[in-house]
């Protein structure tokens, strides 16, 4: 890239995929105006990629998987990614248990819920009349955590790596070396 606030701008997102625009905008501390033409014409380029979440437009380098930009969207927001790594902890968990688990009302919960499970995060199964949630693809989910770690800045997340590690030694997960970037293969 010729423009240097292009390579900025693809850094930051390579390093944070998933950043919504307000955020780019402060961690890249650029005009408001300048940052919108540069992501408009790097989408165009197809260097990046644009994602409607709800009430956020989250960018990505190109090269990331379908599947792990739905699970970064999730995991870019504090509770959700709090609701994911407690199920992760504690597959079949029921929705009471998580909202103290968690501290959020039953009906915010209740949202959250519904919307990873509608993004194939979460799963839902029946236990009698109990609901009970567990991630979809916790190996997956743990590839991405521990991948993107630096992009969340979250002792949670540093915290969930050292438990999901420790509960099974053997477990392997590619995950970037200290000169690798992420989304990069060896």
């Amino acid at each position: 890239m010729e423009i240097e606030p292009r390579r900025r701008i693809y850094a930051a997102v390579r390093e944070t995929p998933g950043i919504h625009f307000r955020e780019l905008q402060r961690l890249l501390d650029m005009p408001v105006g300048q940052l919108e033409y540069h992501l408009h014409a790097m989408e165009t380029e197809g260097l990046l990629k644009a994602v409607d979440d709800r009430y956020y437009k989250r960018y990505y380098a190109g090269e990331i998987d379908a599947g792990d930009k739905a699970i970064l969207t999730v995991l870019r927001q504090e509770n959700p990614r709090k609701i994911v790594i407690h199920v992760m902890l504690n597959p079949g968990i029921g929705h009471g248990e998580l909202a103290g688990a968690v501290s959020l009302a039953p009906s915010t919960l209740s949202f959250y819920l519904g919307d990873m499970v509608s993004k194939g995060v979460l799963a839902k199964s029946k236990d009698g009349r109990t609901t009970q949630y567990s991630v979809s693809e916790p190996e997956r989910v743990s590839r991405v955590l521990v991948t993107y770690r630096r992009g969340f800045l979250d002792k949670l997340v540093d915290r969930f790596i050292t438990v999901w590690f420790a509960r099974e030694p053997a477990r392997k997960i590619d995950a970037p070396t200290a000169n690798e970037e992420p989304g990069e293969s060896p």
